[in-house]
């Protein structure tokens, strides 16, 4: 089975994957931006930089689709992935999703807590730009996060949290 961890940058999606992997037997992570650096050999910047957003989403697209139902796979994916290509439909088709939505206060802390240099679109924002910033994505992108299997509407969500809908899926 694929899971699908989706959400706003910051949201958790690469931490709790990392856990739920070690969790599960059998599961591997996957970080589909990771995946795209090295398929391609340039940094996300770099791709954004160089060939810009609609490139990149496509890269996405292609790499999203590479997983497959025979490696029992966590994948953690970039924010925007669910919004493009019909890569929410294929997602659910294919796997479960979990969208992973903190309040937008805990995620512009902890996103102005780290540096951003590996997000082009939230490098050098203020704190108060950074809000924004979320708050407009979020906007835009909640219709796709809402067709996500399950909704996790916790201010720090926990493994224990994702392991209980998987489990009751079952």
């Amino acid at each position: 089975m694929l899971i699908f961890l989706i959400g706003l940058p910051g949201s958790g999606k690469t931490t709790l994957g990392k856990q739920l992997a070690k969790k599960l037997s059998g599961y591997v992570f996957s970080d589909l931006d990771e995946l795209i650096v090295s398929t391609h050999h340039k940094s996300i910047e770099e791709i954004f930089a160089l060939h810009g957003e609609s490139t990149f989403r496509e890269y996405e697209r292609d790499c999203l689709r590479t997983y497959t139902l025979n490696i029992p796979t966590i994948v953690s994916t970039g924010g925007g992935a669910p919004c493009f290509h019909g890569n929410m439909q294929w997602m659910n088709k294919n796997g479960i999703t979990f969208f992973l939505n903190p309040s937008l206060q805990e995620l512009t802390n902890r996103l102005h807590a780290h540096n951003n240099i590996h997000r082009p679109m939230l490098k050098n924002l203020s704190k108060e730009e950074l809000f924004i910033f979320l708050e407009n994505r979020l906007k835009d992108r909640l219709p796709f996060y809402r067709q996500a299997t399950y909704t996790i509407d916790k201010h720090n969500p926990s493994v224990g949290d994702l392991l209980e809908k998987i489990n009751n899926q079952s």
